[in-house]
């Protein structure tokens, strides 16, 4: 038999492989995680059905969200050899760019009085941490959801999946919980909790997502 008669019997019948994907019923488990453990862990806030159609608790939730679905792609993408992270990763930090900008706005336009307390409100040394330990609930989820991909770059990816988790985690603990809601709290103090998150990501991808 030829050679190449011989590859094409071997490639017969042959199917290209389904790239692969984040499981989304583990994605779903970490925002659910979310929401228990702030639940048991802070509690709810008293006004939530108050707040619940407030514009400034949208601009809280769509901005983690926006956070959590640019870092999760950025995974994605990273997860798979040879693909192009860069789209993702430039939408990841034009979500943080805007809702710098909109703090900034928010200050400028804020009496010079007052501006400290917009930006600092009255949580802002445990928003942080608050967001770290309930991103701890979210990562394992998140982690559990990736173990199908193959990162090259398991600290790149992790610090994804960390942020990913830490955006999650900072949705349900800023809808549930937290009372702040402006633009320049959100934008700072959330912020580097969910990047704290992706430290940590970083550091738990050398380990967990080697291949």
């Amino acid at each position: 038999m030829k050679t190449d008669d011989l590859i094409d019997a071997l490639a017969a019948g042959l199917q290209p492989a389904r790239p692969a994907r984040l499981n989304p019923w583990l994605l779903s488990a970490a925002g659910i995680a979310s929401i228990a453990a702030v639940t048991v862990l802070l509690g709810v806030q008293h006004q939530l059905a108050e707040v619940l159609s407030s514009p400034a608790l949208m601009f809280k939730g769509l901005y983690t969200a926006a956070l959590a679905a640019a870092a999760l792609w950025l995974g994605l993408r990273a997860g798979r050899p040879g693909a192009d992270t860069r789209t993702p990763l430039l939408t990841l930090l034009g979500v943080v760019a805007i809702a710098a900008v909109w703090g900034a706005i928010e200050l400028a336009l804020a009496p010079s009085g007052q501006r400290m307390a917009v930006w600092l409100g009255q949580t802002w040394t445990v928003c942080g941490p608050n967001i770290l330990m309930v991103s701890a609930a979210a990562a394992l989820p998140v982690f559990l959801a990736a173990r199908s991909l193959a990162p090259t770059r398991p600290a790149f990816a992790g610090m994804a999946l960390g942020v990913a988790a830490g955006a999650v985690a900072a949705t349900a603990y800023g809808v549930l919980h937290c009372p702040e809601s402006t633009a320049a709290f959100v934008a700072t103090w959330y912020t580097l909790g969910i990047a704290a998150a992706g430290v940590i990501g970083a550091v738990a991808g050398r380990f967990a997502l080697r291949w």
